[in-house]
């Protein structure tokens, strides 16, 4: 059962510690978690020696992590360490031998190259440029590939060790791995460096001398010693499989390419694919169009930081036609402008737009972290795609990089969420223009006495009795409309140009009488061929959404008529549908079956569908109807 502490855990009466160990102690107990028993029921005694225990076991993974005798380095750390000390020394072989001009060879005689006739080097005596030539021969003799190669040579032949420390060591070191350099096992690792420096010397002798084959590889036994026959690390090898070896040549554009296809040829919509041609060109803009053999996990951790730069707004406005880093630029600029100490006139003229300063403040933001997670998760599921090879899913550059859900919603509650609107607001909307009289169609937010009934006097108002989605609403048919049990509804159902969120939004709402009341029933009626009962709404935005246009127009709306809530918009209506008759007194379960939301439970999915029609009309109804006062007005 749950308790206060970390660690604490009860079975029957008794308390139990259980926790993950620290590394040395899962390498000497051979499990990730130890479960023991405090032998108590008194939750205090137990958390009292929770705590001491917890400490002790820190205390314990400390002190072993600090005697690293003990615990030896698997065959995996050693085939990497001595890789990494065979690969340095013929690079640094062959950035010495870059250092010299075209046709000159690292033997050829130099005139700087004698060594004088000098006894004593420390003497006053000699001149500076006697000391400087004698430096110069040391230097070159210090660095001669063929005493190297001698000199190790000698030291494998006669199965020397304790040089290949100088080597060894700072590599393990790397892995977190101290050497004792009298244990056993490390001297008996040491030799093996030893030939292995030995080896890589005279693979450098040998290329100074312009001889360059396949041969000059690591030697032979390190295969046979600390064999790569793991799954993990396989990929590291360069015995590539052929389908291993055409994904590692593709760049990372092309890959997100074909992934689109895998996901358009499974049935994504039209937003996912547009959500992941803007991943693709996030990354490929902000981090680069790497191989993917080329790509590492270090170019995936910036991704995510890189795109919390986008401003909020990209692709819109100022930032229209502007590539990632571009738009990023620009919103810095403009971010300086706006923190500047000095007194600005607002409005200002900012690449050929007026902004106001609340419209600059706005524009300045960032892209949110749920966003981020959006375009950071089409990579994490091209990783897991069939794709990528199966030997190489293990290895995903973009595991973890996603943002936790804690920081999505910390950021949610600094910027406040899309609230429900109040009665008030509802009374004042409904009392705007649109709906009690405008003077023309083409001033819709002026008062008047026309009152047109079209989009969008009635797309707000069946939002709000039937809590539908924006795109619900906006894609209407006539032929949506039925009569079951003497009840007059619509269904919603997916079709060739209709799109549903998820399986539960497909439904069958009942139509509230207040929509009936104001003639809504009318104007199904007097379509004579079925088709959108909103044929003025067209496919806009990056989307191709209707309801892209009609939730512009509500927001543009409201701002002429001095009612916009940056935290109220047309979704608002949803949730005021959802929180009314929750109020009312509804059952959740009965709530989330007529406006479409997932219910992962049996009684939800299973036996909900097999609620009357009648029921939901009742459910419908404690909907507070509003009253919407009769209008003296010219209807067109």
């Amino acid at each position: 059962m749950p308790t206060r502490h970390l660690h604490l855990m009860r079975r029957r009466a008794i308390y139990y510690w259980r926790g993950r160990l620290p590394e040395p102690l899962r390498r000497v107990l051979g499990r990730s978690h130890l479960v023991w028993s405090l032998r108590t029921p008194d939750p205090r005694l137990a958390r009292h020696r929770a705590k001491a225990f917890t400490a002790a076991i820190d205390s314990f993974g400390v002190s072993l992590m600090n005697a690293p005798s003990k615990f030896h380095p698997t065959k995996l750390q050693v085939r990497l360490a001595l890789e990494s000390i065979f690969n340095t020394i013929l690079r640094e072989g062959e950035e010495e031998r870059d250092k010299y001009p075209y046709g000159q060879s690292r033997f050829d005689p130099h005139p700087d190259d004698y060594k004088p006739d000098i006894e004593d080097p420390s003497s006053d005596s000699y001149s500076e440029e006697e000391t400087e030539a004698l430096r110069r021969y040391d230097d070159r003799k210090s660095s001669d590939p063929g005493i190297w190669e001698s000199v190790w040579a000698t030291l494998a032949e006669k199965n020397y060790h304790e040089r290949a420390f100088q080597f060894l060591s700072p590599e393990l070191a790397k892995q977190g791995i101290k050497v004792d350099e009298e244990d056993p096992v490390f001297i008996r690792i040491a030799r093996d460096a030893t030939r292995v420096i030995a080896s890589a010397y005279k693979i450098n002798y040998e290329r100074w001398q312009g001889v360059y084959n396949s041969k000059q590889a690591l030697p032979s036994f390190i295969d046979q010693k600390y064999p790569l026959n793991m799954p993990l690390v396989r990929a590291w090898t360069s015995d590539l499989r052929r389908d291993e070896a055409d994904f590692l040549s593709k760049t990372i554009e092309e890959v997100c390419a074909d992934f689109s296809k895998l996901r358009q040829k499974n049935g994504a919509g039209p937003k996912t694919l547009r959500d992941d041609e803007m991943a693709r060109r996030y990354f490929t803009d902000l981090i680069g169009n790497p191989l993917m053999q080329d790509l590492t996990p270090e170019m995936a951790e910036q991704f995510p930081a890189a795109l919390l730069r986008v401003p909020r707004y990209y692709g819109r406005g100022i930032y229209a036609k502007l590539a990632p880093s571009e738009a990023i630029k620009r919103a810095d600029e403009l971010e300086k402008i706006v923190e500047e100490s000095g007194p600005i006139a607002w409005p200002i003229a900012f690449h050929g737009r007026v902004l106001t300063e609340k419209e600059a403040k706005e524009r300045c933001e960032r892209m949110r972290r749920k966003t981020a997670n959006k375009h950071l998760t089409f990579f994490t599921s091209l990783w897991r795609s069939s794709l990528v090879p199966r030997s190489l899913r293990t290895m995903n550059p973009f595991e973890g990089t996603l943002y936790r859900k804690s920081a999505i919603n910390d950021e949610t509650a600094k910027r406040g969420t899309r609230e429900p609107f109040t009665q008030s607001d509802l009374d004042a909307l409904f009392s705007s223009p649109v709906w009690s009289g405008c003077r023309s169609e083409r001033f819709r937010s002026q008062p008047g006495t026309v009152v047109l009934k079209d989009w969008k006097y009635w797309c707000p108002l069946i939002a709000y009795y039937t809590g539908m989605r924006r795109e619900e609403v906006a894609r209407l048919r006539s032929d949506d409309f039925d009569i079951l049990e003497g009840i007059w509804f619509l269904t919603i159902r997916p079709s060739h140009d209709r799109r549903l969120k998820t399986k539960a939004s497909i439904r069958d709402v009942p139509v509230h009488s207040g929509l009936i009341a104001l003639g809504l029933q009318e104007l199904v009626e007097s379509r004579s061929t079925p088709g959108p009962l909103f044929p003025e709404l067209r496919a806009t935005g990056a989307y191709k959404e209707h309801g892209e246009q009609l939730g512009k127009w509500f927001r543009e709306y409201r701002r002429k008529c001095g009612l916009y809530d940056p935290h109220k918009d047309f979704h608002s209506f949803r949730h005021t549908f959802i929180k009314r008759l929750r109020d009312s007194g509804a059952p959740t379960d009965l709530i989330g079956l007529i406006v479409g939301h997932e219910d992962g439970s049996i009684t939800g999915s299973v036996y909900g569908k097999q609620v009357s029609m009648t029921q939901r009309k009742a459910i419908v109804e404690l909907l507070p109807d509003l009253n919407l006062r009769a209008i003296q007005a010219t209807t067109v």
